[in-house]
């Protein structure tokens, strides 16, 4: 539902990898390349925020990747990312197989991109209107094309190598809403693992939501099926488990057409290694996720949807959705954080809207027939907090285990929020820096993870990730 990342080439950096929301992803397994010993080449992505301008959503097609000389693809079939939710995360695109030797350069093809905006420039956009959220599919297709450094790279014999593409979408997205994959520093691409990352996987493809499906116990594997795609789930020794309702807490515990959470490992030769697997429901049933951007009253809400954990009738990844709470029960899926009881319980116990704000990830459970609208209305019984994705900087000294963030994007400032505070903990990953006191004043970061209402303080955000940019 929510694969998100950065999509890796073999992706999370693209997959590639981008993580997100797509059309269909290519086989986890690479096809034999007849003749010469080949190696596995891999690939993910990810993105970097843009600055000032609110985009809700932005959707790309990868429609291909190719190594050269020799024009061998990496990316066989079309696959659709949701690039908004890759800021900490990658998305896995597709390993490919390719015989040894030196290769100068990977051209990638990205198109048919989708925004979807929230307006706050005091005047209209185009057609989009001041304040207000528009869904825009600017004329925009590129051939990008990496020659310069980590090339000429030479590939061994059977030894996997994978690379991480990330799109920045502050300087891809320009003041008029239109796109140049081909501005500087719109693409990057970058050799996996990234630097000061653990070398034993290329990279990690987190939330993971989908229905098992060949389940074999002898193997400890399975598909997990998703909007986007299947991937094929090795579960091993170090595979944590979170399944409250079984004692066991194990292998065992999985059971076919089973909604699980998967966070994974990618490893050299494209194979997907559960580094946790953690129980959703028992059956499939129609759930999106979106980012809040508006609260209305104290039974509707609006958010954008970034994610399906099946195709459900009239909505779309990008479609800006108005939500009407029917005794929803509300849930906190804290992924392995502990959460302070004061916040666990004010979220837990709402009955309105009351611990919602702009910026929230939530998963909710579609409980009626979807109002096509427009808008489009979606009634809900059941709202899950999961984790939400922003970029800030850091304002003053940081304290550790703590510090706070401002330069907010304008989803939040709209709101009035001007600071959160975020609270990182032995839980929270570090990428770019070792721990809080690696932070400094005006430092940019990307942040992961459960964003929750403060009482009268600024929201609170308990960090699963810290990005240092």
């Amino acid at each position: 539902m929510d694969s998100r990342k950065c999509v890796c080439l073999i992706i999370p950096l693209l997959i590639l990898v981008l993580n997100g929301c797509g059309s269909s992803y290519s086989s986890m397994s690479p096809a034999p390349l007849p003749g010469a010993q080949a190696a596995a080449v891999t690939m993910t992505i990810r993105d970097t925020p843009p600055a000032g301008v609110t985009v809700l959503s932005l959707e790309l097609t990868v429609n291909g990747a190719v190594l050269n000389p020799g024009s061998y693809q990496l990316v066989t079939n079309p696959v659709r990312i949701e690039v908004k939710q890759l800021e900490t995360d990658a998305a896995f695109l597709n390993t490919g197989n390719v015989p040894p030797g030196t290769y100068q350069s990977i051209t990638v093809n990205l198109t048919n991109p989708e925004l979807t905006i929230l307006n706050q420039s005091g005047a209209a956009i185009g057609n989009c209107a001041n304040n207000s959220v528009c869904e825009l599919a600017p004329a925009a297709a590129g051939n990008v094309t990496f020659s310069g450094s980590p090339f000429p790279i030479t590939i061994q014999n059977g030894a996997p190598v994978g690379f991480q593409v990330d799109i920045n979408a502050a300087t891809l997205v320009n003041n008029a809403l239109g796109l140049d994959f081909n501005a500087s520093g719109a693409v990057s691409l970058t050799p996996l693992p990234l630097p000061g990352r653990p070398v034993d996987h290329l990279d990690d493809v987190d939330d993971l939501i989908g229905v098992v499906q060949n389940l074999s116990a002898t193997n400890n594997t399975f598909t997990l099926h998703t909007a986007n795609g299947d991937f094929s789930i090795q579960a091993g020794s170090n595979t944590e488990f979170e399944f409250e309702n079984c004692a066991a807490n194990n292998f065992s515990c999985l059971q076919n057409n089973m909604v699980v959470q998967v966070d994974a490992e990618l490893m050299p030769g494209g194979a997907t290694v559960a580094k946790k697997i953690e129980f959703e429901d028992s059956d499939a049933d129609d759930e999106l996720v979106g980012a809040v951007f508006k609260i209305d009253d104290a039974t509707h809400f609006e958010m954008v949807i970034l994610g399906e954990l099946r195709s459900v009738n009239n909505v779309n990844l990008g479609n800006p959705v108005t939500v009407t709470l029917s005794n929803p029960a509300f849930e906190v899926k804290s992924d392995g954080l502990s959460v302070p009881s004061s916040l666990q319980a004010a979220f837990t116990g709402a009955t309105d809207t009351s611990q919602l704000l702009p910026g929230q990830l939530l998963e909710i459970r579609s409980s009626a027939a979807v109002m096509t609208g427009p808008p489009i209305m979606i009634t809900t019984n059941r709202i899950r907090l999961r984790m939400s994705q922003l970029t800030a900087t850091v304002s003053g000294a940081p304290t550790p285990p703590n510090f706070v963030v401002g330069n907010l994007p304008g989803l939040f400032t709209s709101a009035g929020i001007t600071t959160i505070g975020v609270q990182t903990s032995s839980a929270t990953d570090f990428e770019g820096v070792s721990a809080v006191s690696g932070l400094a004043d005006q430092n940019l970061v990307s942040l992961r993870g459960l964003l929750f209402k403060n009482g009268a303080n600024p929201p609170a955000l308990l960090a699963d990730k810290v990005r240092k940019r």
